[in-house]
């Protein structure tokens, strides 16, 4: 199967393209320029590097939250058009779990934890056995201490985890180094392949943002509320 993935979650933006297991192809920018700007043509240049189609394409995938509000609905508005215009399935795959896809094989559990401001992190724990990545404790949030003390010798990895490596490493656990900590849109494609191997390749119209708290204007607008 031949999947487009996509990633703008976060800082970086990123588009993949997986065919049976091998990454065909995937580009990673870090600039200051908007998701908006650079997603459509990084995945048109990365299409025409591969000699395809965006009609070759047999599954999209995209990353859906948590992560940056504004980031998570360009990315998956774009999955979704795309989708929609090919009748093609479409499925969405948690940024965490993304992380998590990084340490393929790892023996022991694997806590990725991204930054979620206010000295707080969105967090869950995966596990891979026999392959296949399963989920332990699902995306919340909480603050860096709290997921450390539940989770003492694991794997930590992310934004959340290097920020908070003091408090995590005083609780025996180990923080994978930033390389291998982001959110990448070739991650995002194998966790999409394993769940279209389980019958999972669900319709454009299921993809909705994992959002784990409310945005800031949404709770600038409650504050105002309580004033009046």
């Amino acid at each position: 199967m031949r999947i487009l993935a996509i990633d703008t979650s976060s800082f970086p933006a990123s588009v993949a393209v997986l065919e049976n297991g091998v990454i065909l192809g995937e580009h990673i920018i870090r600039n200051k320029k908007k998701h908006s700007q650079m997603i459509m043509v990084m995945t048109e240049n990365m299409l025409k590097e591969l000699g395809l189609d965006i009609a070759d394409i047999e599954l999209f995938a995209v990353s859906k939250g948590p992560g940056s509000f504004t980031g998570l609905r360009i990315g998956i508005s774009t999955v979704r058009a795309f989708a929609q215009a090919l009748k093609k399935p479409a499925v969405g795959v948690s940024s965490l779990e993304a992380i998590a896809y990084n340490f393929s094989g790892h023996e022991g559990i694997i806590v990725p934890m991204t930054d979620a401001l206010r000295d707080e992190v969105y967090t869950a724990a995966y596990a891979f056995a026999h392959g296949e990545l399963h989920e332990i404790m699902a995306p919340c949030v909480m603050t860096a201490p709290e997921c450390a003390a539940l989770f003492e010798g694991a794997l930590f990895a992310g934004d959340g985890a290097i920020k908070h490596r003091e408090c995590i490493e005083k609780s025996g656990g180990a923080v994978a180094p930033a390389y291998m900590s982001e959110v990448r849109a070739s991650s995002v494609a194998a966790a999409a392949e394993q769940k279209a191997a389980g019958g999972d390749t669900g319709v454009y119209t299921d993809i909705k943002p994992l959002y784990l708290r409310k945005s800031q204007a949404e709770r600038e607008l409650e504050r105002k509320k309580v004033k009046l």
